[in-house]
């Protein structure tokens, strides 16, 4: 009787993948190790903004004005907001370079979600934004900002920017992909600025020419630079943009989920394709 041996192969467990949690964490830990090795970047974006919200406050302001509002209570919340845009167009200069620099070729090549990488990279820029946006706040109110408002609203206009600073976290993380180099992506940065100046931000609509008003009013930065003038000034900065604050609220969230909604799969679908 012969004797049949058994071979028994041992399977080593697959090796899982991260979760989207620390994978997104991780992701936004690097970037923030790297501005802290690089705190230029964080300066640079803090002094720009500064710089150019006084020289509307003491150069431009003084032949502007409002029937309504002084002009400094006027520009802060729109130039807070405004500016969240030319933060989020530097950024999108560390994604490119990060691009043509190899490293989402190594992160593709790990077993994490592609969706996750590029959510810790968004948590990331979002935060910059923010800090640099709460600077300017800060100087603001040093130059001669007063809130008129309780501390839920003011909260609530704080939280209606973390929100559409993540929403502009992901469109310009999506040109950074498509840009594929820092010069593009800087270029590509510069589509921040009509953006800026044909909104509510800077002046009142109503003294634009008509095609311009309609789309200035109209457009997502107005819905959150008039939200939260709305949140931080009280009714009388609501009388001045002619819209109830709820309806500026509301149509900020709206315009803050339909950017994501767009943005993330373009800028995954680029991600993978880099």
């Amino acid at each position: 009787m012969n004797a049949t041996a058994t071979t028994t192969r041992v399977v080593s467990p697959p090796i899982g993948s991260a979760s989207f949690t620390t994978t997104a964490t991780q992701v936004a830990d690097r970037i923030r190790h790297r501005l802290v090795r690089s705190p230029q970047t964080l300066g640079t974006a803090i002094v720009s903004a500064v710089v150019f919200l006084l020289m509307f406050r003491y150069v431009v302001g003084g032949a502007m004005g409002t029937d309504e509002i002084a002009y400094v209570d006027f520009l802060v919340p729109g130039f807070v907001v405004g500016g969240l845009l030319f933060t989020a167009g530097g950024n999108s200069v560390a994604v490119a370079e990060d691009a043509a620099g190899g490293v989402n070729d190594r992160l593709r090549s790990l077993p994490v979600s592609d969706v996750a990488v590029l959510s810790g990279r968004a948590f990331a820029d979002t935060a910059l934004t923010v800090l640099v946006a709460a600077v300017t706040f800060a100087v603001g109110v040093a130059v001669g900002f007063r809130p008129d408002t309780s501390v839920g609203h003011l909260a609530l206009a704080a939280g209606l920017v973390v929100v559409f600073s993540f929403a502009i976290a992901w469109v310009f993380l999506w040109l950074g992909l498509v840009a594929g180099s820092a010069q593009a992506a800087q270029a590509l940065g510069i589509l921040g600025v009509p953006f800026s100046f044909l909104s509510s931000a800077f002046v009142p609509v109503d003294t634009m020419p008509a095609v311009l008003e309609w789309f200035a009013r109209y457009q997502p930065l107005s819905f959150v630079v008039d939200a939260v003038r709305g949140l931080t000034l009280g009714s009388v900065a609501s009388d001045a943009s002619g819209e109830s604050l709820s309806f500026e609220v509301v149509g900020s969230l709206i315009w803050s989920a339909v950017l994501i909604i767009v943005a993330v799969p373009l800028a995954t679908r680029r991600y993978r394709r880099t």
